[in-house]
């Protein structure tokens, strides 16, 4: 059986994490950002993570420097949400669009965020993509060496129900669909699961691992 996580943002304020914990998650994955647009509940996302004992890392979804705000403009709103802490991974979420569905990132990009990033010390865990952006980004797919580990969207047909009612199994394809040479260390494999006594849906993630091994994955330590 896997590790089960959900990733979380404002979009599903009010979550409560702890319950979450209780119901049997593993790990959970918090927005920090939108651009330099702040998310409103990361911190309190944060700590309730924390409280509950799930390991926990971010996220930063990435946009692109032609959308109006530059990497190192994004990375001050990091700077701000941390508050001085460096003890959190933070995953770079690469899936920007244009209002009329172009793709806007390129690697150069993607790597200009991962060096800024460090550059500040903060670790860097991975990418999360999907194949429908990775495949086709302007100038080609990158390859993933260098970049860290890969945690990647494949929703298949994308039901509803909780963690174990969705996943599709540690042997599933999924698995085994690589971006960049790559294959998934983290699985997203759908968008509407039911968590925590949550209202709404939420992302369901799954790790083929270990705590400790996810904890390491997360942290590099």
């Amino acid at each position: 059986m896997p590790l089960y996580g959900l990733d979380v943002s404002e979009h599903q304020n009010g979550m409560y994490l702890h319950r979450a914990q209780a119901e049997g998650y593993d790990f959970v994955i918090i927005r920090l950002c939108d651009g330099t647009y702040r998310d409103k509940v990361f911190g309190s996302h944060l700590q309730d993570a924390e409280n509950a004992g799930l390991i926990t890392s971010a996220y930063w979804y990435l946009r692109a420097p032609s959308e109006g705000s530059t990497i190192a403009q994004q990375v001050d709103v990091i700077d701000q949400q941390m508050g001085g802490r460096r003890d959190l991974g933070v995953w770079i979420d690469v899936e920007s669009v244009s209002r009329n569905h172009q793709l806007l990132l390129t690697g150069d990009d993607v790597w200009a965020a991962k060096r800024e990033l460090e550059s500040r010390g903060y670790y860097v865990p991975g990418i999360y993509s999907g194949a429908w952006y990775w495949e086709n980004m302007p100038g080609g797919e990158p390859s993933m060496d260098g970049l860290g580990a890969l945690w990647v969207s494949n929703y298949g047909s994308n039901g509803y129900g909780t963690a174990a009612q969705l996943y599709p199994g540690d042997t599933d394809r999924r698995w085994n669909y690589p971006l960049g040479n790559h294959a998934p260390d983290i699985l997203q494999y759908g968008s509407n699961c039911y968590a925590a006594g949550y209202p709404g849906v939420v992302d369901v993630n799954a790790y083929r691992g270990s705590h400790d091994e996810l904890r390491h994955l997360f942290t590099g330590n």
